[in-house]
């Protein structure tokens, strides 16, 4: 089966459209836990993020991804997006900028981050598979709420992939 044909059998399973439409818009209570957890447990994650790289690099979350549709009321436990996204990125960010060459690296050549969750592309087991390093954009594509206790294994998918682009 293409990749193409799995994206589009994905989103079709997901609640998404076909020819065109939209994937379901998240509902109004998805919506409050999402900004929920943006006014609360990303604030400090964020600011992690920041210190980890060394700088303010730019983190786009494609918030309406990573909120699986009727999970609401997960979004603010740590193994939802916390652990899944958020810890491995500051600590791999960090291993590689724990020596100068590193940082300066990271400065000159990571220019931003996106989180996001396509059901077709993302790796399952295979955390090399979700990431990506292009033009200076680090991409991250995991499961939300997907085996959160493998924080080591998303955190070396992350570094390795920044280490073989840096």
């Amino acid at each position: 089966m293409s990749s193409r044909l799995r994206s589009l059998l994905a989103t079709v399973l997901l609640g998404g459209g076909i020819a065109g439409l939209s994937v379901a818009e998240p509902t109004a209570v998805e919506r409050e836990a999402i900004a929920a957890y943006q006014r609360g447990a990303f604030v400090s994650q964020l600011r992690d993020i920041h210190v980890s790289a060394g700088f303010a690099v730019p983190v786009e979350v494609d918030w309406d991804s990573i909120a699986l549709p009727g999970q609401a009321a997960h979004y603010g436990t740590e193994d939802y997006w916390t652990n899944v996204y958020f810890v491995p990125l500051a600590e791999a960010l960090e291993m590689l900028t724990s020596y100068a060459q590193g940082k300066q690296a990271m400065k000159d050549k990571l220019k931003r981050i996106v989180i996001r969750y396509d059901a077709g592309s993302a790796g399952t087991g295979d955390y090399r598979a979700g990431v990506a390093f292009e033009s200076g954009v680090l991409n991250i594509n995991f499961k939300p709420a997907s085996a959160a206790t493998q924080i080591e294994e998303r955190t070396e998918a992350i570094q390795s992939t920044l280490e073989t682009a840096l």
